[in-house]
């Protein structure tokens, strides 16, 4: 998943995920719940925040609405709770750490 990233195709679904392994949604679907201990979304938007994180770590300029399209998202809303869920903070408070983080770290 983290090589290929398939997750940056907003569209991406089990079905997609499925047919690329050559199984069953079904299967799929309980195989993620049981080792993840997440549904297929909240599973494929933990890549996504995680694609997200890296490209700002590379690129401190970017604003947070270019980060969710960026990773996938289709929406900035749902990139912001996705975020939240994983990060226990909202997209741009973690970005304005990040930016004051280097400039501190400038001086």
């Amino acid at each position: 998943m983290a090589e290929r990233k398939p997750f940056l195709v907003e569209s991406f679904s089990l079905g997609d995920l499925s047919n690329a392994l050559f199984t069953n949604k079904v299967y799929l679907s309980k195989t993620i719940n049981y080792y993840s201990g997440k549904n297929f979304r909240n599973f494929i938007n933990y890549y996504r925040v995680m694609y997200a994180m890296e490209v700002f770590r590379k690129n401190k300029s970017l604003r947070v609405t270019e980060l969710g399209h960026l990773a996938g998202f289709r929406s900035n809303t749902t990139f912001n709770q996705a975020f939240k869920l994983v990060m226990e903070e909202s997209p741009s408070t973690w970005c304005a750490r990040l930016r004051k983080k280097n400039r501190d770290s400038m001086k």
